[in-house]
Parts: structure tokens; C-alpha cells; sequence
């Protein structure tokens, strides 16, 4: 029995110097140290900052005969499933790591260096200056645009032989660096009268300098902002001289949710509530929304809001949109549907009070889609759990009409043809759109009767 027992992170009982497999019927890679354990996610109370901790890799006997450099730290936004970005410029020496938000103060920039300065040639006859970096934040706000002038400073030197003057903007586009310069006659309440407008003369040697607040790492910890984080374990091969680190995928995401482990009392309680979900719930795949990333172009920075129809974000404002599909299992609806004329003209009501189990962590604006293709969204999300641990999570789905942009996001695998069913945990999902159709291999064709789900074949056979 020793001999099938598989190499993993729970039973990897050979030493990584003895050159076990690390991972079971994988030859590659050979020796590679065992991850970070006990890894965990806490708030020090401050807006915008969130430390990780974990344990001492170099403690653990797995990893005897490996030279431990130090611990990598990853971070994925919205998804556990990723993509990571790793967030350790060299390994950690020390058990713990803070991600924060890191606010830069830019106190006199040259924006006549590169060009980034429009001195009243565009159509309106603006005077505008492009700072090097952007969104402009408004200074310990963790992030927030900047709107106003008195977030920026402007210091002008109207030609070579003049004196520095700082004088106040006109007005300020945070989210685009922009900082418009007075360029008309302003009222001056000390003096009663009317000042001419004080701008640089780049022909006779004048300047302009900009002073202003940027974000180089920018951590939301609002309500419903997932953030995981993965660490892995960095060792050099005394044998080979090699570098090695763990597997990323081997190692669990853990975010700021995960207030407390859980015990095998309530693992126990959440395995049979999965059971009960796999007898009598709908299989369903969910997306979900994205909240940080690459702004789309649709984005309308006054009005700070996206296109609802933009087949880029898909209305979000983030390109791409949403993650997903991932394939839940969610409780049999508990309404009613009815029918009522509105304004606009039949409208079906169908508010679908659910739940499913703790994993992935849902919030509102995600939506799911049934194998009918029908999609809901999802709202008023209510984790239940206990200590802050999250054991399932309820919330409502409300169907979304068909003219919703999110029924064009796609589902890979449909678009060419009818998509390859999928045998389920016989064999690797050829593709999202593939329909669950279990194939029991030991009953003949002639009598095998075919369901959607494992259960359903379960039951029969």
C-alpha cells in the first residue's frame, strides 16, 4: 500500500534530498521544498495595508538537504485562480510580509522635458500640463482620484530672468494627469482687480514645475475586494547548484476573509453540506467581476463610469471584464416566478434565494450562468460561518434580460461547433462550454441510460 501512496504536499513523507517525486506519476520536477505552511492573511488596522505570516520553511524535516534562500510572495486580485504577480523583488528572509498601499510624492516635475505641456494650441486654448505619472490621489486617501487643485502644486517662472511663483491650478484630471493652467483674468480679492494670468514664456527661458501624489501599489481593502496571496518556499540544489521554488499551483490562496482556519468539526459540516448539494443542487458556472486591472478604453473619466454595452469590459471598466468560468454547485431556487407589466413591457420576476458552499468567494455584480444559459446576478451575498471562518455563503440571483452585454461573454469551446462532451473525473474537461455526460465504462452501450450529472449515474449503477 506504501508503494501507491502518492508524493504530495499532505503525504510527501520522503526527503526532498533522496530525490522522491514531488508530485505523483510526474517525473519532473525532482526535490523541490515544501511550501510555506500555516500561511495567513491579517489587517494591522490600517486603511490600504494587509500582512502576511507564515511559518519557517527551513523547520521543516521535507526540506533537510536544501539550502533555504528565503519565501516568494504572489498576489492575485478578484481570483484565487490568478494570474499571481509575485510581489518579492528578492526571496524573504523574514516570516512575514506587508502589501500596502505605497503612496510617491513628486515635489517639482518638468513637464516642458518630453513635451508633456499643451500651451494653448488646441482647439480651446487650453494650457495643460501631462504629468509623468498617473492617476494623481489625493495625499493618505488610499488611492482616491484627485479632483481638485488644491491636491497639486504649480510653480511658474514666466521667463529666465523671472522669480518663481506658485500659483493655484484651474482645474485637475486625476485619473489622466492632466492639470489645467489659468489662462484668463482671475479676480484678485486682496487688490479688487483683475490679474493677468501668470504662464510660461518658453521662447524667452520661462519653466514650470508640478508637485503631486501618486500610488505605485495600490491595495483596496473595502468591502467584497478579494485579494489572495500565495507564498512559496526558495532553496538551492546543494547537488545541482540550482535554484528551485515551490510549485505555485501547489500552494493554497488564502485572503483577508480567512479571519480563522477551520477545524475538522466544521470541514466535516462543510463536506456534508457539499454532499447535500451534489444529490439535489444545479450544476452552474459563475463569473467573476473584476475590480482592479488594465482600465478599458470606454471608461468615461468624468463622469467615472464605463460603457453598460462595451464588449471589452463588459461593463465593468476593466478589460476582459470578469474571471471565470468556475463550476459550482448551487441549492434547487426557492420562489416563485410571476410575470408583471411594466413600463417598458412584460417583465419576469424570478428573485432566486440560494446558497453554495465556501469556495469561490462570491460578491454582488457576479453573475452565474445555468446550463440552459440562462444568467443571473448575483446580490445581497451573506457569508455564514462562525469564529470568521466562512463555512457557505447565501445570496440572491436575479435574471438578467437578454440584451445584457453579459450575455455575450463568452464560454470557450461553442463558438466553432458543437463542443466535446466531458466525461466527468474520467478524464480532463475538453473545454468550458462541454456538457457533463458520465460514461460508465464497465456497463455495455445497449444498457447504459445516460444522465448530466456523476450523481445522476451513481444512483443508477
Amino acid at each position: 500500500m506504501s508503494e501507491s501512496r502518492p508524493h504530495s504536499l499532505r503525504y510527501n513523507y520522503g526527503r526532498p534530498d533522496m530525490k522522491l517525486p514531488y508530485r505523483w506519476n510526474d517525473d519532473t520536477p525532482y526535490a523541490l521544498p515544501i511550501g510555506p505552511k500555516n500561511l495567513m492573511v491579517t489587517s494591522p488596522y490600517l486603511i490600504g495595508a494587509i500582512d502576511i505570516r507564515w511559518d519557517n520553511p527551513a523547520d521543516y524535516a521535507a526540506n533537510n538537504g536544501l539550502d533555504i534562500i528565503g519565501v516568494n510572495v504572489y498576489r492575485s486580485f478578484d481570483s484565487p485562480q490568478g494570474p499571481y504577480t509575485k510581489l518579492t523583488d528578492t526571496p524573504s528572509g523574514i516570516l512575514y510580509y506587508r502589501d500596502q498601499t505605497s503612496e510617491i510624492t513628486v515635489t517639482d516635475e518638468d513637464p516642458m522635458t518630453g513635451g508633456r505641456i499643451i500651451t494653448g494650441t488646441n482647439a480651446t486654448g487650453d494650457w495643460v500640463v501631462k504629468t509623468y505619472h498617473q492617476p494623481i490621489v489625493i495625499p493618505g486617501s488610499n488611492g482616491e482620484i484627485a479632483e481638485s487643485p488644491k491636491h497639486v502644486t504649480v510653480r511658474i517662472k514666466e521667463t529666465s530672468s523671472s522669480s518663481w511663483q506658485t500659483v493655484p491650478a484651474f482645474k485637475v484630471v486625476g485619473e489622466t494627469g492632466e492639470i489645467f493652467l489659468i489662462r484668463s483674468l482671475t479676480y484678485n480679492h486682496t487688490t479688487n482687480r483683475l490679474d493677468q494670468p501668470i504662464l510660461p514664456k518658453p521662447d524667452q527661458g520661462g519653466e514650470i514645475r508640478v508637485g503631486y501624489t501618486y500610488i505605485d501599489n495600490k491595495i483596496e481593502t473595502n468591502i467584497y475586494r478579494k485579494v489572495y496571496y500565495k507564498a512559496t518556499t526558495i532553496a538551492d540544489d546543494p547537488d545541482s547548484g540550482e535554484r528551485i521554488e515551490t510549485p505555485l499551483e501547489d500552494q493554497e490562496a488564502v485572503s483577508l476573509y480567512d479571519m480563522e482556519k477551520i477545524d475538522w468539526v466544521w470541514a466535516e459540516a462543510i463536506r456534508r453540506n457539499r454532499w447535500i448539494l451534489e444529490q439535489g443542487g444545479e450544476r452552474v458556472k459563475v463569473f467573476i467581476r473584476k475590480w482592479f486591472g488594465e482600465r478599458c478604453a470606454c471608461w468615461d473619466e468624468q463622469y467615472r463610469t464605463p460603457v453598460e454595452s462595451c464588449s471589452n469590459c463588459y461593463g465593468t471598466g476593466y478589460v476582459g471584464g470578469y474571471d471565470g468560468p468556475y463550476d459550482i454547485i448551487v441549492a434547487p431556487p426557492e420562489t416563485e416566478k410571476t410575470i408583471q407589466l411594466e413600463i417598458g413591457g412584460l417583465r419576469v420576476h424570478y428573485d432566486w434565494a440560494t446558497w453554495t458552499g465556501p469556495y469561490p468567494l462570491i460578491s454582488d455584480r457576479d453573475f452565474v450562468v445555468r446550463q440552459n444559459n440562462n444568467r443571473f446576478t448575483i446580490a445581497h451575498v451573506n457569508p455564514q460561518g462562525s469564529r470568521g471562518a466562512i463555512y457557505q455563503q447565501h445570496f440572491m440571483l436575479a435574471p438578467l434580460p437578454h440584451k445584457d452585454i453579459r450575455y455575450q461573454m463568452p464560454i470557450t469551446g461553442g463558438a466553432s461547433g458543437v463542443p466535446a462532451t466531458w466525461n466527468a473525473y474520467r478524464e480532463d474537461q475538453p473545454t468550458d462550454a462541454s456538457p457533463t455526460v458520465p460514461e460508465k465504462p464497465e456497463i455495455p452501450d445497449q444498457y447504459r441510460y445516460e444522465g448530466r450529472t456523476v450523481t445522476f449515474e451513481n444512483i443508477l449503477y
